[in-house]
């Protein structure tokens, strides 16, 4: 059996990782105060929005499984009062979680990075900052009708940017949040559904993706992995497709 070890702090973590980005900007010393490792792969505990926190497990097939055998003795510690505790794994490895344990219903789910600005074009200027405060119900509807597993709220503290017609109309959004360490983090990226195929997608993740690599080095987004357009989307405008996760909460003995 591969031996599991407990290692403390972000930047062991990192270390063990090779300063794998997914690490570097979704994990703060705080969530790394405790992780596990197995061979070439860890077990970490992450948070974005939520306040409860959740395990990821990252690295080669054999570690993983390790891990995954250990996850009673890591719910001791992340979740010692809860019966089930969400767990992402590689999506390759979910049959393996459920062979293990209890499973239920989750998500599947992809995580892009970037350090390298898209090629400025003529059709960036049409993105604009939005008021989502004073717009908020309006963003609201937009996402609802347009896009509606979109998980990022207007007048929460994001920027968000849109593309417009000249009366003020939405015909596309997207938020540009922060990860956990300080990266910029784009998500709810909408466009209006009978204007799909005519560029505005690429228009304003390339807009916002330029404008937050160039002031801040780098861009990060996760989408759900349903959504192929996406997908290519972001792979032609330089992202890298790092991390394919699924997401369950898992029912763990005591």
């Amino acid at each position: 059996m591969t031996a599991v070890v407990t290692g403390h702090g972000i930047e062991d973590l990192l270390a063990a990782t090779g300063g794998h980005p997914f690490v570097r900007w979704e994990v703060t010393d705080g969530l790394a105060e405790t992780w596990w490792r197995s061979a070439d792969a860890v077990a970490f505990q992450r948070t974005r929005k939520a306040v409860r926190r959740t395990v990821n497990v990252l690295g080669g097939d054999a570690g993983v499984t390790a891990l995954l055998d250990h996850l009673p003795e890591i719910a001791a510690t992340v979740s010692p009062e809860r019966r089930a505790f969400s767990v992402s794994v590689p999506q390759h490895l979910e049959p393996r979680l459920r062979e293990r344990y209890r499973v239920l219903d989750g998500g599947d789910w992809e995580w892009f990075h970037t350090t390298t600005a898209p090629d400025e074009h003529a059709s960036h200027e049409r993105v604009r900052p939005l008021d989502d405060v004073h717009r908020a119900a309006e963003v609201r509807a937009f996402l609802e009708a347009h896009s509606p597993t979109a998980d990022t709220e207007p007048g929460q503290g994001d920027h968000w940017f849109a593309v417009e017609d000249d009366d003020g109309t939405l015909r596309a959004v997207a938020a540009w949040g922060t990860t956990r360490a300080g990266a910029p983090h784009l998500s709810s990226v909408a466009v209006h559904t009978s204007l799909r195929g005519h560029g505005l997608g690429r228009t304003i993740v390339g807009a916002v993706t330029r404008r937050a690599v160039l002031e801040r080095g780098v861009c990060t987004l996760g989408m759900y992995s349903h959504n192929v357009a996406a997908r290519n989307l972001y792979l032609s405008l330089g992202y890298d497709r790092l991390c394919a996760w699924s997401s369950r909460p898992v029912v763990i003995d005591r």
